[in-house]
């Protein structure tokens, strides 16, 4: 049976469905959630189960109310206090008649709760309610109520969701705890627990920070909502005509839409729309709690009207005149609009993007063109139209006019410059002087035969330029050249080339040894030198055998690339490396250096006698040979199978004179050399013996 009608427009359908969206994304588990509020002589408590499976079971079966004292005088009990138990329940169906009478809100509660059916009518079967009417009946009965009971608190107390306690006590403390009154078995919906005192007691703020933004026929009201969201859950708004009567601008209380768990809303927003404009309006706002308390009013605010500029001028041409920076501008604006004008200005700029500034002010809302004159040779040029209300303006799309100028500026001259240390390069030239001169373009090159590459991006005011170069290349010099640009953007010829010196922070590239000789008393060098300009070689020799210091044997900056040493001692060792040091003294790493053994200029034939026996018997071949024990070190034994390569077959001490070979075949022809080490670090010849096994 079907109790009460429950025709809900279409905007609170999209309210109720977003407010199901957030409390559904809210919920994780089945529990009933309990709040209270404080006042002088009573504590007010509200509690609602938090899905809709909860709901529908709590509302037949009710809920268990508990009160307890935690603390008396201030000082907290050691345990708590039970006060006293009451199961709630909703109100049977035949006490609702009156209440839903008079209150769309209790008539939601009651169809929620006793009604066959619960659908919500808000236009054809498309509409978005519709599709959750049929997707699920429940969850509708459970959004709508809780909502309708945030609104009307004798409602929900009707429908057991609300309970006042009158018997309190200014020195105490309570505890009020709320559970489904389930069977133990089947009580899986969790309670809670509130704390409230009437020592607590605070009147309710008024909304604060109302605001109204007055449009054409229009009004835009706004007011702080985070603030106070968690004590005001509605609004009434109120407007008057004169100031003192006022009445409510909408039936039901104003709740925000725009308020998301994820994206929470900072303030609440009411478009009003006005009869006309010109005439005063007063608006009030007043908070609505959970338990239907309502707040002080805010402060009034008031406000007029005012018709909105809706046309926009647009240039229509511009011709030049026979003056050489003077123009005529042209522009359209509706007659019917010119009663709304208190004037035209004509504003111009340099770039497009640029700094506007006034050029014609108090143009007349009847004049359609203007002379321009004193114009620079490119001006971009927009048209203001200014309504009564200085406030309300609207501006055309810019046009552009450029004065006929084919004329370029001076070349640049008298290029000064340098590069300091860090290789920051600072340009000066002298400024030209033509009035029309937009800026200058810088160009640079590494080489005098290259083309030189432009460095700005566009044209530069002044007449000085930093630019920042690698100091450590081989490039020692920069080139630049700088072009005048004028606002028509003719070019300029390029100035003369200003060449600055890069501080010398390189050393030279390092000379290689290409190749060397050893001849008898004699070793010959060869190089590369270092490929730079302007640049010494020097050439260092130390004698490994006897010393320990370099000494320089060589100093050029001619282009030789060949020294023969002489000064050398028999058998001795010599190191050489190569340098180059620059005209700022730099040097360069020194080149990888060379050790080469100074040939005797008496070979020594200390071995004598070398010479073999062969005994077939044992299959051994036994060298020997004769030599002076004190003045070898070692022995260098060569051994090689007849037209096969040569390898060190032993190397033995200077006291032996003899030693036998073990590892030899028939039928094969060895060879075997030997050298000498002599203690002065020099070598013996080399002599050898041929043996037929």
């Amino acid at each position: 049976m079907k109790i009460f009608s429950t025709h809900i427009k279409y905007l609170s359908i999209l309210l109720f469905l977003f407010w199901i969206v957030k409390v559904e994304a809210q919920v994780r588990q089945a529990e009933v959630k309990i709040v209270s509020r404080a006042q002088k002589d009573k504590i007010l408590l509200r509690w609602g189960a938090t899905t809709a499976s909860a709901w529908k079971k709590t509302n037949a079966s009710g809920f268990i109310l508990q009160k307890y004292v935690l603390s008396r005088n201030g000082k907290r009990l050691l345990d708590l206090e039970k006060v006293w138990e009451k199961p709630i329940k909703a109100a049977p169906l035949e006490d609702w008649q009156e209440l839903v009478e008079k209150n769309d809100n209790a008539a939601v509660i009651a169809q929620a709760l006793f009604g066959d059916g619960f659908f919500v009518d808000g236009g054809n079967s498309t509409q978005l309610a519709d599709i959750y009417n049929l997707a699920n009946e429940v969850e509708q009965r459970f959004s709508f109520s809780l909502l309708a009971a945030e609104t009307n608190f004798e409602a929900a107390q009707k429908a057991g969701w609300g309970y006042v306690d009158r018997q309190v006590k200014t020195n105490e403390t309570y505890v009020y705890r709320i559970q489904a009154n389930l069977p133990a078995e089947k009580k899986n919906i969790k309670g809670n627990s509130v704390i409230a005192s009437i020592q607590k007691y605070e009147p309710l703020p008024s909304p604060v920070d109302f605001r109204g933004i007055f449009g054409d026929k229009s009004v835009t009201l706004t007011w702080e909502y985070q603030l106070l969201k968690s004590i005001y859950t509605s609004y009434h708004l109120e407007r008057s005509e004169d100031g003192v009567n006022f009445s409510s601008l909408s039936k039901e209380p104003l709740v925000n839409l725009n308020d998301k768990p994820n994206v929470p809303a900072k303030r609440m927003f009411f478009i009003d729309t006005l009869a006309t404009n010109n005439k005063t309006y007063y608006y009030r706002l007043q908070g609505i709690s959970s338990f239907g308390e309502k707040s002080q009013y805010s402060k009034t605010v008031s406000g007029k009207g005012k018709p909105i500029l809706p046309f926009t001028p647009r240039i229509t041409d511009t011709r030049l005149t026979d003056k050489a920076d003077e123009a005529v501008v042209f522009w359209d604006f509706p007659s019917k609009g010119e009663t709304l004008l208190e004037k035209f200005q004509i504003i111009s700029a340099d770039k497009d993007g640029g700094n506007y500034v006034v050029v014609a002010d108090n143009v007349a809302p009847t004049q359609r063109s203007y002379t321009l004159n004193n114009l620079q040779a490119s001006n971009y040029i927009k048209i203001i139209a200014v309504g009564k209300d200085p406030k309300q303006q609207k501006t055309s799309f810019s046009s552009l006019v450029q004065l006929a100028d084919n004329t370029p500026p001076k070349q640049p001259i008298e290029l000064i410059g340098k590069i300091d240390t860090l290789g920051i390069v600072t340009i000066n030239w002298k400024p030209n002087l033509e009035k029309d001169l937009l800026g200058y373009r810088v160009f640079r090159g590494f080489t005098k035969e290259e083309e030189p590459s432009q460095v700005t991006i566009s044209p530069i005011p002044q007449n000085e330029f930093i630019d920042t170069v690698e100091v450590k290349n081989l490039n020692s010099k920069v080139f630049y050249q700088i072009v005048a640009v004028d606002k028509r953007h003719n070019h300029s010829d390029k100035s003369e080339v200003l060449v600055l010196e890069k501080p010398d922070l390189i050393p030279p590239i390092s000379p290689v040894f290409t190749d060397y000789k050893v001849e008898k008393g004699k070793i010959i060098l060869e190089w590369i030198r270092s490929p730079e300009q302007d640049v010494k070689h020097i050439l260092l020799r130390k004698n490994s055998t006897q010393q320990t210091d370099w000494e320089t044997i060589l100093t050029t900056q001619d282009t030789i690339q060949r020294f023969t040493d002489t000064k050398l001692l028999n058998n001795n060792v010599y190191r050489y490396k190569i340098k180059a040091i620059d005209k700022a003294n730099l040097s360069s790493k020194p080149s990888s250096p060379l050790t080469i053994k100074a040939l005797s200029f008496d070979v020594d034939t200390s071995i004598k006698g070398f010479d073999y026996s062969v005994n077939r018997q044992t299959h051994q071949i036994e060298l020997f040979w004769r030599a002076d024990e004190g003045k070898v070190a070692e022995y260098t034994i060569y051994k090689q199978l007849k037209g096969k390569s040569l390898s060190t077959w032993k190397v033995i001490p200077g006291k032996i004179k003899k030693i036998i070979d073990t590892e030899v075949s028939p039928n094969q022809t060895y060879i075997y050399h030997i050298r000498a080490s002599l203690t002065d670090a020099s070598y013996t010849k080399v002599k050898k013996v041929e043996v037929n096994y």
